[in-house]
């Protein structure tokens, strides 16, 4: 299987504060009806904040204008095109089928990139916060089974890129704080304990989108204009032994 990432999140439910239901601007697509499942409840006047979510309710891909609900079905009317079960942020689907398994860890937020993790299961980075239920800021390692792996480098920002090398997985994105270590966009983490190392190419001045790694050489490229002191537009090229910054500079002219 592989991982990939569902880059258009479904909207939500957002129930009335009272039992009129919420009716703005005409429906402007569709009006849908769903069965209620069990233990679910429409919020209401003399209901608190704290609602237990179902999250086995089907969900549309647009913004939701109005909500009704009549005994044990719910309508609702606004700007979507399709409904159906809420995946989360990245789903595993089958290289055969382009089938979903029958359960997964859902990932609360953007799943930007998704590398196998050599075990049959598989690093992920992105824009969330939580996976499976379990909170994970930006990273996550899911185990061939669907768990979610203990590993928990946590993030302080969005990661775009990851490659697995050895016993080493190398991150990039927009983060200044990883693995519990001040690191710029850039960090070698260790692949078990989640841990950064001490490779550190210094300062970036701008986000990493993308890396690759060949033989004694990690690439980035992204949107910046120095790496470690040094002057390299968009593109550069770090020793992945020391971090050092290589002479190698294209120099292009645009991301």
């Amino acid at each position: 299987m592989s991982m990939i990432a569902h880059s258009t999140p479904g909207a939500g439910f957002i129930p009335a504060p009272d039992s009129r239901p919420l009716v703005p601007p005409p429906f402007t697509r569709a009006l849908i009806r769903l069965a209620l499942a069990s233990g679910f409840a429409l919020a209401s006047s003399n209901v608190g904040f704290a609602q237990t979510i179902d999250e086995n309710l089907w969900t549309p891909n647009g913004p939701v204008h109005a909500i009704l609900r009549i005994g044990g079905t719910i309508y609702v009317g606004g700007e979507f095109t399709q409904v159906g079960h809420a995946t989360g942020g990245g789903v595993p689907v089958s290289a055969a089928t382009g089938l979903l398994p029958h359960t997964f860890p859902k990932v609360l937020g953007a799943v930007s990139t998704a590398i196998p993790d050599g075990a049959g299961g598989w690093y992920i980075g992105g824009n969330f916060v939580s996976v499976g239920g379990i909170d994970r800021a930006n990273l996550a390692r899911v185990n061939s089974d669907f768990s979610v792996s203990a590993w928990n480098p946590g993030a302080n920002a969005s990661v775009s890129a990851l490659e697995l090398s050895g016993s080493s997985v190398f991150a990039a994105g927009s983060f200044t704080s990883i693995g519990g270590q001040t690191r710029s966009r850039i960090a070698e983490l260790d692949s078990e304990t989640g841990a950064a190392t001490g490779w550190d190419p210094a300062f970036v001045n701008g986000d990493v989108s993308a890396l690759a790694l060949s033989g004694s050489t990690v690439y980035v490229c992204g949107d910046f204009g120095s790496v470690g002191g040094q002057p390299r537009e968009e593109i550069a090229a770090l020793d992945i032994t020391t971090g050092a910054v290589t002479s190698w500079d294209p120099n292009p002219n645009a991301a």
